[in-house]
């Protein structure tokens, strides 16, 4: 079976969103590894920053022409969903009220992935990584709802496997991306 690629028009056009989202992650990521202190204000902080962010690199990646609209609908469903974790983390008091709402919007954002994943795998190439990070996002989800009762460390660390994970392979798939447009790039001069 030969391995398919992306287009260099498409890949042109998703390398920034691709690579907004790895950013992210990634700074979550290492916020979550290294993160000492125990307090609920840093880790409402980490999160509603995380959510509001990323979702801002969701929403320009699902605008893109080239990306179907039986992706779009899901993945812009799943920023707003991170939008309204983003914001409403902000308003508990409680690591337990924080990891519930992390575990919404993790939760949410996956199953969106999965769906929009799901439905376009086939004609849209980078669809394929959705199902992927989707997959993540709900045992992060699930990973929280059963950690409801760990301090904000112990929070910020379940969210933050399923954060690390998902920037590595935002981080090989932003590599992927630019090495497809390149390879566009190389054939077209």
């Amino acid at each position: 079976m030969s391995v398919k690629k992306i287009p260099a028009s498409t890949a042109e056009e998703l390398i920034r969103p691709v690579w907004v989202r790895a950013v992210i992650t990634a700074v979550f990521a290492v916020v979550a590894i290294f993160w000492q202190e125990e307090t609920v204000t840093l880790l409402k902080i980490s999160l509603a920053a995380f959510f509001v962010l990323g979702a801002t690199a969701v929403w320009d990646y699902a605008k893109i022409e080239s990306v179907p609209m039986a992706l779009r609908g899901p993945l812009a469903l799943g920023a707003a969903a991170w939008v309204l974790s983003g914001i409403a983390v902000l308003f508990v008091n409680t690591p337990a009220a924080a990891a519930v709402i992390a575990a919404v919007g993790f939760g949410a954002m996956g199953v969106a992935e999965l769906v929009g994943g799901l439905r376009t795998r086939r004609e849209f190439i980078p669809a394929r990584e959705q199902l992927t990070l989707g997959a993540v996002g709900v045992l992060t989800a699930l990973g929280l709802a059963v950690g409801l009762g760990l301090d904000p460390h112990g929070v910020l660390g379940i969210a933050g496997m399923g954060v690390v994970i998902m920037a590595v392979l935002l981080l090989i798939s932003g590599a992927g991306l630019l090495h497809d447009a390149r390879r566009g790039r190389a054939h077209a001069g």
